[in-house]
């Protein structure tokens, strides 16, 4: 009897989870064409109108570039013209671009290769490496 009920209030709680996540990914996918910012600690008339990174996306995408608010610099933010998952990836690597390359002056890059040889063990690593700049919070 106790081992039914512990089943049951299991089964239930996956039942709920799933739930959940499905929910989250169908929100997710209808905001693809959300605004996604970035806060660069910029004036604006040090950023210009649109940052090469963005420019390079051309049309695909809606830049609009205004100060923080607190006066804490500037403001980026696009929306994609068309959403899509590569995109938004797009979009999402190219704000990041962005933000190190005022900032810096250059576009700063993870050190690779992370190991000499690849291995099973390095593989989520190399994953990570790669598509770090595509997903995540900005």
């Amino acid at each position: 009897m106790r081992r039914a009920v512990v089943t049951i209030a299991v089964g239930g709680a996956a039942g709920v989870a799933a739930v959940a996540a499905t929910r989250r990914i169908r929100r997710a996918r209808a905001t693809d064409d959300r605004w996604h910012s970035v806060t660069v600690n910029r004036e604006p008339e040090e950023v210009g109108p649109q940052p090469q990174p963005l420019h390079d996306l051309g049309e695909a995408i809606q830049v609009r570039v205004r100060p923080a608010p607190g006066g804490r610099g500037t403001e980026i933010a696009a929306r994609c013209v068309e959403a899509g998952p590569d995109a938004v990836r797009a979009l999402r690597r190219a704000l990041r671009e962005t933000r190190t390359l005022v900032e810096t002056g250059e576009v700063l890059l993870p050190d690779a290769p992370p190991t000499t040889r690849r291995t099973p063990l390095g593989a989520p690593l190399a994953y990570a490496t790669r598509h770090g700049r595509q997903e995540g919070r900005l």
